[in-house]
């Protein structure tokens, strides 16, 4: 056993860190230097304000809730069915996930707000 065996996944971590920094880097800098130019053009930056309301959290709230139902069903669709290992996850995932983001939808036009 030569060091190769803890090397290469040490590199490999290092460049996936490495490449997630960059580009965080890249995205400060760029939002840093568009506000800057508003400023100086002495334009309002009020636009890079996001409002988040309560529609924003009931929105993830909905999802999660529905990513978890759709975990535990998949679960016993694997067991207690003739499905592969791991098949039924991700179509329950993506029907009640979509499904969420509907009921969502619905509720947030019920109450007036402008999506």
């Amino acid at each position: 056993m030569n060091g190769l065996e803890v090397l290469i996944p040490l590199v490999g971590t290092v460049a996936v860190f490495g490449c997630i920094g960059f580009i965080s880097y890249l995205y400060l800098k760029g939002r840093n230097k568009e506000r800057m130019a508003l400023i100086e053009t002495g334009q309002d930056a009020s636009l890079f304000r996001e409002s988040r309301g309560i529609h924003q959290n009931l929105k993830w709230g909905f999802l999660a809730i529905a990513i978890g139902v759709a975990l535990f069903i998949g679960h016993f669709l694997e067991e207690y069915t003739s499905m592969d290992d791991g098949f039924a996850y991700f179509p329950m995932i993506f029907l009640l996930g979509g499904g969420a983001l509907l009921l969502y939808y619905k509720k947030a036009k019920d109450d007036g707000l402008e999506l």
